[in-house]
């Protein structure tokens, strides 16, 4: 019996395997990353890995949006509620709303997260079969993008309506690729909802479509679309809710004198970003179609726009990956020898199992793994009993960081300590004493937990907050699980 093997190359044009196959196997990597993302994303808020920023910030925006206080949240610079339009423009919270009429809660959001986040593996396999006409590629573009660090890292922190976006452009792309305008300006709307920078981006795409493309009458009201959101969020809508300009402006100061430094953290975020997606560089006139993105993330103070941890790379995420799909065309039309195409893929592999390794969260053998132990009993039962306890939307309740997703869904909510990213947004310690230290005081009730202050003898910056509310007479403990350090301590207010 004669049994002949596909060869590599015929594998990658997806000949031997039907497209039937591909689509479940499509199917089943995308429902397997929503299924894990919804899981580990959950089980981080519920171990006390998750923050008053952001999980809980937005989890309070939609949850008095559901209640018809449309985007409301508590500002804690303002020590006031305040339209989130003041911080920033991503209303397309409001479409998580319904859903807290049948649960209400953080997992909503972080489930939804992981789905629409997910779908964008589709969205990469439709545009790569549209462009390579090859199933197996296609397929192969689909899992490098589920299995990205900077998709797997924005969809496990917490919660940001510009993860969405990832999604949003790359259906956006595609349904232009396939003309059909009315959903590729339907998904150009939506991702011009996540947040107000995203119309740079757009501006960008419209002068793509126009130059390159020559779709001039797509590129026109692409580009004006863009331009016109941004400048009436960044500069209307923001101010106008705030009382003053965007915060983030103070981000962008002294650019000459930070230059050599711009520079070094600049060419590593990149390397970082791009080298996973060799094939971008073949197409780079669409990779430069986020180029307005780039430079907020590298001209930035704030270093964590420049870190894997966190959702900023979003918007890159779909044009790397529209480019890189783009740029395997390209790629196929300059380099005719099968065995120089078959060692330049097999590059890409291995660059992106390096990637994997060094930035992902999963799997457990990775550098830096995703592991969220489960927290002590006691303390699981203190913060459930106090949620119920205090479960009235009307009770003003401050907590220290970690508790914030839990008691969100409420009108009135006061972040304990601080942004612990402030030293990076270019604030001094001095500042946050002096801004922060006293907001509590505005609450019924404040909810400690004692893990969050550390070591009151070191007298740190937590520490001094700590004590602040200790001397405060206004203020009388009324329960304490007595694990010390690890405790949960309630304080009601008493005047």
């Amino acid at each position: 019996m004669n049994i002949k093997f596909p060869s590599f190359a015929k594998a990658m044009e997806g000949k031997q395997i039907s497209n039937i196959k591909i689509k479940i196997l499509l199917w089943l990597a995308i429902l397997l990353f929503i299924g894990i993302f919804s899981y580990l994303s959950i089980k981080r808020y519920k171990t006390l890995n998750s923050y008053y920023y952001d999980l809980g910030i937005m989890n309070q925006v939609v949850y008095n949006t559901s209640r018809g206080r449309f985007l409301e949240m508590t500002n804690q610079d303002l020590k006031k509620n305040v339209s989130r339009l003041a911080i920033h423009f991503d209303p397309i919270l409001a479409i998580f709303a319904p859903f807290y009429q049948f649960y209400e809660g953080p997992e909503v959001l972080l489930i939804g997260q992981a789905i629409i986040m997910g779908l964008g593996a589709l969205a990469v396999f439709l545009i790569a079969q549209k462009e390579l006409k090859r199933n197996l590629i296609s397929l192969m573009f689909a899992l490098s993008y589920l299995t990205y660090f900077a998709v797997q890292r924005a969809a496990l922190f917490d919660f940001h309506s510009v993860t969405l976006a990832t999604t949003f452009l790359l259906f956006a792309l595609y349904y232009n690729l396939v003309k059909k305008n009315f959903w590729y300006y339907l998904f150009i709307i939506l991702s011009l909802l996540t947040k107000e920078h995203v119309g740079l981006v757009i501006l960008f795409l419209g002068a793509y479509l126009f130059f390159v493309k020559k779709e001039k009458k797509t590129g026109v009201i692409t580009s004006l679309l863009g331009l016109i959101f941004f400048i009436s969020t960044v500069y209307f809508i923001i101010p106008y809710f705030r009382g003053e300009a965007h915060f983030a402006s103070g981000y962008f100061t002294d650019i000459k004198s930070r230059i050599l430094k711009i520079i070094n953290d600049g060419l590593p975020y990149a390397r970082m970003i791009l080298s996973p997606q060799i094939f971008a560089f073949f197409s780079p006139i669409t990779l430069l179609i986020s180029l307005p993105e780039w430079a907020i993330n590298i001209l930035s103070i704030n270093s964590n726009q420049r870190s894997f941890y966190f959702h900023y790379n979003s918007i890159i995420v779909s044009l790397l990956f529209y480019s890189s799909i783009i740029g395997y065309k390209n790629f196929l039309n300059l380099i005719k020898d099968k065995g120089a195409r078959t060692i330049v893929f097999l590059i890409f592999i291995i660059l992106n199992v390096v990637s994997i390794y060094r930035y992902n969260p999963l799997p457990e053998q990775v550098r830096q793994p995703a592991k969220y132990k489960d927290i002590n009993t006691i303390k699981k039962k203190s913060i459930e009993f106090w949620v119920k306890k205090l479960e009235s939307e009307n009770i003003k309740v401050a907590t220290t960081p970690k508790l914030a997703p839990f008691f969100t869904n409420r009108k009135y909510y006061y972040n304990f300590l601080y942004d612990s990213a402030f030293a990076t947004m270019g604030q001094l310690e001095s500042d946050i004493l002096k801004d922060d230290i006293d907001k509590y005081v505005l609450a019924d009730y404040v909810i400690i937990n004692r893990s969050e202050i550390g070591d009151i003898g070191k007298m740190g910056l937590s520490a001094k907050f700590y004590l602040k509310l200790l001397a405060d007479r206004n203020f009388q403990m009324i329960y304490s699980d007595n694990r010390d350090g690890e405790s949960i301590e309630v304080y009601k207010k008493v005047l």
